[in-house]
C-alpha cells in the first residue's frame, strides 16, 4: 500500500448551502481550494487544470468562476508576464 499525504479542503457552510450556486460552481470552488495558500488565500491554477480536476469543460470552469465572483466567493485578477502576455489569473477566496 502506498503512503499518500492527503490535503483536506474546508469550505464554508454558506457556500455549501447556497441555493443559486450549481454543483459545477461548488466543485470549481473546491478545486481552487486545492491550490490556495491558507495565509494569503491566493491560488492561480489554470482553467485547464481546474477543468481536469473537476471533470468538466474549460467553458464550464469559466461559467462557474463568473458565478462564484458574482456571489462574492472569489475575486479574480488578471496576471501578465513582463512582455504583456496573459498568464493564469490569480484567485482570492473571500470569507463570506
Amino acid at each position: 500500500m502506498e503512503n499518500h499525504k492527503s490535503k483536506f479542503v474546508m469550505i464554508s457552510q454558506s457556500l455549501v448551502r447556497h441555493k443559486s450556486l450549481t454543483h459545477r460552481d461548488k466543485i470549481v470552488y473546491m478545486s481552487l481550494c486545492l491550490f490556495t495558500d491558507n495565509i494569503s488565500k491566493q491560488s492561480y491554477p489554470s482553467a485547464q487544470t481546474v477543468a481536469e480536476i473537476a471533470s468538466i469543460s474549460r467553458s464550464s470552469v469559466f461559467r462557474a468562476l463568473k458565478s462564484l465572483e458574482a456571489e462574492g466567493y472569489i475575486r479574480r485578477e488578471q496576471r501578465t508576464f513582463g512582455d504583456g502576455k496573459q498568464t493564469t489569473n490569480v484567485y482570492y477566496l473571500l470569507d463570506k
